[in-house]
This record gives structure tokens, C-alpha cells and sequence, in this order.
């Protein structure tokens, strides 16, 4: 029987894994919880330890709602993983319009967060109205474009907006059926702010994207003929490992952040902005597979922002290469490097 000896002050956990190519892997997780206890000072070892996730969490229903927490058992991520969730706050404690920052190490991404708007005609052009004061607005897919329409009595002219299926905005044609009163996003790209109901811009978010969202099921690989003959149940051969990874691609650290990164969060905590550095940590991994033992390394490959909660979870992960062997594993120990 496996036995697991955690020597870290984090949660420990060991899963089996396939890569395409039918190799066997034990993916060794640590997930650390840190306390935001102050607004500009570094992050502090909580002492209620948040579980590992072995199942991804959604706001809402699976499959009809966005993602709140991605699965931490995945094999591996090609880089870190970088999110925040959690709302916008208006400055003031009332606002139309706010941009939220959010700055970890080399990545930097605004969204500017809009009051409630919606689509009205008038003098034969379609028009959106102002914006509606708010004091906090969640920071999620459901906020962002995206949806689908279904307003055509033509179900051949129905649409839905792959990168974000349970966004809002999305509209086939200019229908009155569809556009009117139809709520525009309350989370835009600054750069890319729409401007007619023909606009698509990519949706703006700092959350976990869905498995069969674009870009990620980009990743996923062939299912044809030929696999269902020739590799079923192996992962297809053009299946991407960047699917694992679950933020959006200008959230995604490449290479994987190592620690002491700088962070700021801006407009995203209800009693002010947020600077404080990641903790730079080192483990060593060591298992024994049938009275040998290796030695591991683990990256950082999951770094999630909850102002909110004020806490951060980190998680670093390493694949440890046990092909036919998994069962065989002995032990495994983790400690943390001072």
C-alpha cells in the first residue's frame, strides 16, 4: 500500500496518469494556502489548509456555468497557471466603469468592468444604453461575451459563441427578437471595447476556461476513425499537454514562475489594492518504487488569487515516470527545502 510522508506544512496527494504516448506517471501535488493578512506585505502559511481539488468546481451547474476552481490532478501543465476570482469594486463605493489589474511576475492584464447596459433602437440603428452605477460586479465568464442564440425560427441559424458558450452578447443577426434588451458584457477588453452588436471580440475574464471551450479544446486532439481503430483508449498523437493548463493564454507563465514574483491586484479587493511577492519554496520529492528510490523536483504550476477570501492557493506539481509500476510504489516522501 502506498504510504505518503508529508514533511511540508501543505497538502500532499499522488495520482496515476497516462500520457499519449501510454506512458505510466505518478503526478505528486503540493497545494499550499496563504493568508492575505496584509494589503503590501508577504503572504503567511495559513494554518486551515485548503484540500487538494480532484474534481474541477463550477459557480453553477456543470456544463451550463463557468468555472470557479480547476481539477489539481491533472499530469502536468506546460507553465503556470495564473487566476483571480473574485469581483470588481468600484472606487468611491459607486461607479459606471472600473478597470481591474491583475500583475504576477511577467504577466500584466486589465479588464475594464462596465455597469449593467443593454441593446435599444432608436432612429433605425442599434444603440446601447449607459452603463448603470454599480458597487461590486463578479468576475466571471458569465459577465463576459459570449452565450448563444437561439432566436431564429431556422435552427440552422442558431449560433453559440465557442470561446465562452455562457456569456451574454452574442447575437447571429440583428434581430429585434435577439438584440432587444439584450445585456452587452459587464467585462471588456480595453483595447477591444465593442462598438456594434457585429463585434466579437475574445471574452474577458481572470478565470478558469471550460474544457470544451476554445482555445482549450483546441488541445484535445483527433478523435476520428483511425484513433477509435488504432489507439483507443490512449490520448490521440496530436493531443496537446497545453490542454491541462485552464487560464487564459495571457495568463499562462512560460517558463513556469519559480517564486518571489511581484503581484498586483488592482480594483479587485473591497478595501484596497494588493501588492505582495509569491513565496519562493523548494521540496524534494523522493519515491521508492520496489526498493529503488529517485528524486524529484516539483514546479509551480498553479498560482489562484481569492481578494475575497483573502488567501492564495499554490500548487506545484512533478511527474515522476513509473511505467507498469504505479501499484509498485512504496512510498513517497515530500519535504520542504529551507
Amino acid at each position: 500500500m502506498l504510504e505518503i510522508r508529508n514533511r511540508t506544512r501543505y497538502e500532499v496527494g499522488v495520482y496515476p496518469g497516462v500520457d499519449k504516448n501510454g506512458y505510466d506517471y505518478a503526478t505528486v501535488v503540493i497545494k499550499g494556502t496563504f493568508d492575505l493578512k496584509n494589503h503590501r506585505d508577504s503572504l503567511a502559511v495559513s494554518e486551515k489548509q485548503v484540500p487538494i481539488a480532484e474534481a474541477p468546481e463550477y459557480f453553477g451547474e456543470p456544463g451550463a456555468s463557468s468555472m470557479k476552481y480547476e481539477s489539481d490532478t491533472s499530469l502536468t501543465k506546460k507553465g503556470t497557471d495564473v487566476v483571480l476570482i473574485g469581483q470588481a469594486y468600484a472606487r468611491g463605493g459607486r461607479g459606471k466603469t472600473i478597470d481591474v489589474s491583475v500583475h504576477v511576475g511577467p504577466l500584466n492584464k486589465t479588464v475594464r468592468v462596465f455597469g449593467n447596459r443593454v441593446w435599444f433602437k432608436a432612429l433605425g440603428l442599434w444603440r446601447y444604453t449607459d452603463p448603470q452605477p454599480f458597487e461590486n460586479m463578479p468576475l466571471i465568464y458569465e459577465r463576459a461575451f459570449g452565450g448563444e442564440d437561439k432566436t431564429h425560427p431556422n435552427p440552422s441559424r442558431h449560433g453559440l459563441e465557442q470561446r465562452n458558450p455562457v456569456g451574454t452578447g452574442f447575437a447571429i443577426s440583428g434581430r429585434k427578437e435577439r438584440l432587444e434588451d439584450l445585456p452587452l458584457p459587464n467585462l471588456e477588453d480595453p483595447r477591444n471595447l465593442i462598438r456594434s452588436w457585429r463585434d466579437k471580440p475574445e471574452p474577458a475574464g481572470f478565470g478558469f476556461i471550460g474544457h470544451g471551450w476554445v482555445p482549450r479544446k483546441d488541445y484535445t486532439g483527433t478523435y476520428d476513425e483511425a484513433w477509435q481503430k488504432e489507439r483507443c483508449p490512449l490520448l490521440p498523437l496530436d493531443f496537446d499537454e497545453f490542454f491541462f493548463n485552464g487560464a487564459y493564454p495571457d495568463l499562462i507563465a512560460r517558463p513556469h514562475l519559480s517564486g518571489w514574483e511581484s503581484v498586483q491586484i488592482v480594483n479587485a479587493c473591497q478595501d484596497g489594492d494588493l501588492t505582495f511577492n509569491l513565496p519562493k519554496l523548494s521540496f524534494d520529492i523522493a519515491v521508492w518504487i520496489k526498493g529503488r528510490q529517485t528524486t524529484h523536483s516539483p514546479v509551480l504550476d498553479t498560482v489562484t488569487i481569492e481578494p475575497d477570501e483573502r488567501r492564495v492557493l499554490l500548487v506545484w506539481r512533478a511527474m515522476v515516470p513509473c511505467f507498469r509500476l504505479f501499484r509498485h510504489i512504496e512510498r513517497v516522501r515530500v519535504k520542504e527545502i529551507n
